[in-house]
């Protein structure tokens, strides 16, 4: 996959930004997808900046909570492109123009290529540039 999301550049990365085992994507319109590839089977949680269909998700304000068997999960700000953990235990990611936010450290201008994962955030940090993780579901369309 080749793509840009904020100042970065991804060349024949296969997930951009890893955010714990849900990968997220940008769309040309700067909208994000979030795939959730940790289960037995990918399950599309946000598209186009919506919770997906069949997602339990509850409004808040300019926002939007994603629940999984009836716990909150993460809380997505579309209008700020911006992931704030409730149980994930993952630093905020925020996407903007210019950079990619992943708790205190910021991404701008960087060229990542050749890689499983652009990003990966963890609950005990970050890398860049990572092999793609053991037993990521794949998504069936």
């Amino acid at each position: 996959m080749n793509l840009k999301m904020g100042s970065q550049v991804f060349h024949d990365v296969q997930i951009p930004l890893l955010w714990g085992s849900r990968a997220v994507l940008q769309d040309n319109q700067g909208r994000l997808s979030l795939i959730d590839l940790g289960g037995d089977k990918a399950k599309l949680e946000i598209v186009g900046d919506k919770p997906a269909p069949g997602i339990e998700f509850t409004p808040v304000s300019d926002g939007f909570k994603i629940f999984n068997k009836g716990n909150p999960i993460y809380i997505y700000y579309p209008e700020e492109k911006r992931l704030s953990s409730i149980d994930l235990e993952l630093p905020e990611c925020q996407l903007s123009e210019w950079e990619i936010r992943v708790g205190s450290n910021v991404f701008s201008g960087n060229v990542i290529a050749g890689l499983g994962v652009g990003i990966a955030v963890t609950k005990d940090g970050f890398a860049m540039g990572a092999p793609l993780p053991p037993n990521l579901a794949k998504l069936v369309i």
